[in-house]
C-alpha cells in the first residue's frame, strides 16, 4: 500500500484552500434558490400593505324620456385611488421587513459556510488518518516479506505467513474504508458548491473567544429584527383608519354636466379587523419568546461546548503527539527485536494493531469534536471566516 502515499500527493500539492469554497457559496444554485425564496416572501409582504394604483372607468347609458322630450346617450367617467393614511407606519414596517430579510440572507450564507467548514474538516481529519494508516503498510510489507523468507528456509510455519497476509489485508480494508469516507466528504462538499478542484488541508481551528462572542452570531440580530418587524406590524393593525378612497367622477347627462368628488373612509372595526389585531399580537409575542429562548439556549449551549472543548484539549490535543510517538517507538523496537529473533510474530502484530486502534480512536474524537463545534456554529449562524484562528 505504499502507492497510497503517492496518490495522496495531489491533494497536498495541487489544491485550493477553503476560502475558495466560501467564495463560491453565492454562486451555488441551492443558495440562490433560497435567497430568491426570501425575496419572494418580502415582496409578498410588501404587496399586502401598499395601496393599489389609480382605478379608471366609465359607462354609457341611453335615456328614454317618457314625456316625449329629447332622448339620447349619457356618459360617465371616473378615476379613483386609495390613499394610505399610515404612510409613516407602513414605511417603518417595510424598512424593518427589508432589514429582517437581509439578516435572513446573511444567516443563510453563514450556515452554508458552516456546512462546508464541517465537511471540509471531516475530510481533512479522515485524510490525516488515511495517511497515518498508509504509513503502516510498509511495516506490514516488511513483516510479510520476512515471513515469506522464513517459511522458505523453514524458520516459520506457513500459518504465520497466512496470519501476516491477513493482517495486511485487514489494513487494506481499513484504508479502503477511509478512502471511501474521504470521497464521500468530497462529494458532499461539491453538492453544496460547484467545485472541480481538490482540497488543501490547513488548520481550521477557531478562535474560542470569538466563537462564544454573540457579536459573531447572525441569528441574534435576525431575531431582534424580527421583534422590531412584528412590533411595526402591530402598530399598523391598531390604527383606526388605514386608507382613504378618493373618487372623481364626471357625468354627461342629456341636459346636465355633472362633476362629483366622493370620499370614503373604511373603519378598522369589526370581527375581521379584531382577528387581524390578534394575529399581529400573537406574532409579536412569538417573536419575543423566540428571542428569549435564544438567549437561554445560547448561554447553556455555550457553556456545554466550552466544557467539551476543555476536555478535548486536556485529554487529547495535549497528548496526541506523545501517544503516536510512543506507538511508533513501540513498533520500531518490536520490529527490530522481531527481525533479530528476540520477539514473537504475534507481539509485532500486536504493536501495529495498537497504533491502528489509537489512530481510529483519535479520528473519532476529532470528528466528534469538530462536528460539535460545527453544529454550534450552524445553530447560531456563525460565520467560520469571522471566528477563524489566524
Amino acid at each position: 500500500m505504499r502507492f497510497i502515499l503517492v496518490l495522496l500527493l495531489p491533494y497536498i500539492i495541487m489544491a485550493d484552500s477553503i476560502e475558495t469554497l466560501y467564495e463560491k457559496v453565492s454562486q451555488s444554485n441551492n443558495y440562490k434558490s433560497k435567497v430568491e425564496t426570501l425575496n419572494v416572501e418580502f415582496q409578498t409582504t410588501k404587496a399586502s400593505v401598499l395601496a393599489d394604483g389609480f382605478n379608471v372607468g366609465g359607462g354609457v347609458a341611453y335615456a328614454d324620456i317618457k314625456d316625449n322630450s329629447d332622448s339620447g346617450l349619457e356618459y360617465e367617467a371616473f378615476i379613483s385611488k386609495d390613499l394610505n393614511l399610515n404612510g409613516s407606519k407602513i414605511d417603518n414596517f417595510l424598512r424593518q421587513s427589508s432589514q429582517y430579510k437581509n439578516l435572513q440572507t446573511k444567516s443563510l450564507q453563514n450556515r452554508y459556510k458552516v456546512q462546508i467548514w464541517q465537511l471540509y474538516g471531516d475530510y481533512c481529519v479522515a485524510m490525516e488518518a488515511l495517511q497515518a494508516k498508509a504509513e503502516l503498510s510498509s511495516v506490514y510489507d516488511e513483516i510479510k516479506e520476512h515471513m515469506q523468507k522464513g517459511v522458505e528456509y523453514g524458520e516459520f510455519e506457513n500459518s504465520k505467513l497466512i496470519m501476516s497476509s491477513l493482517a495486511l489485508e485487514s489494513l487494506n480494508l481499513e484504508l479502503s474504508k477511509l478512502e471511501n469516507l474521504v470521497q464521500m466528504y468530497e462529494s458532499q462538499i461539491k453538492v453544496l458548491v460547484d467545485f472541480d478542484g481538490q482540497f488543501e488541508c490547513k488548520n481550521l481551528e477557531v478562535d474560542i473567544d470569538k466563537l462564544f462572542d454573540p457579536e459573531h452570531s447572525a441569528l441574534w440580530p435576525m431575531l431582534e429584527s424580527n421583534v422590531q418587524k412584528s412590533e411595526a406590524s402591530l402598530k399598523m393593525a391598531h390604527s383606526s383608519f388605514s386608507t382613504l378612497n378618493v373618487e372623481a367622477k364626471y357625468t354627461d347627462e342629456l341636459d346636465t354636466n355633472r362633476y362629483m368628488v366622493n370620499l370614503s373612509l373604511p373603519l378598522n372595526i369589526g370581527e375581521k379587523n379584531e382577528a387581524k389585531r390578534a394575529i399581529a399580537m400573537s406574532q409579536t409575542s412569538a417573536a419575543n419568546y423566540k428571542l428569549e429562548a435564544f438567549h437561554n439556549h445560547y448561554r447553556h449551549e455555550s457553556n456545554a461546548l466550552k466544557q467539551r472543548i476543555d476536555i478535548y484539549k486536556k485529554y487529547l490535543l495535549s497528548s496526541e503527539k506523545t501517544i503516536l510517538q510512543h506507538a511508533n517507538q513501540l513498533i520500531k523496537q518490536s520490529n527490530m527485536r522481531f527481525l533479530a529473533g528476540e520477539e514473537s510474530f504475534l507481539s509485532m502484530i500486536k504493536a501495529t494493531e495498537t497504533k491502528l486502534s489509537m489512530i481510529e480512536t483519535i479520528l473519532n474524537l476529532k470528528i466528534e469534536r469538530h462536528n460539535a463545534v460545527a453544529q454550534y456554529m450552524y445553530d447560531y449562524s456563525i460565520d467560520p471566516q469571522g471566528v477563524k484562528k489566524w
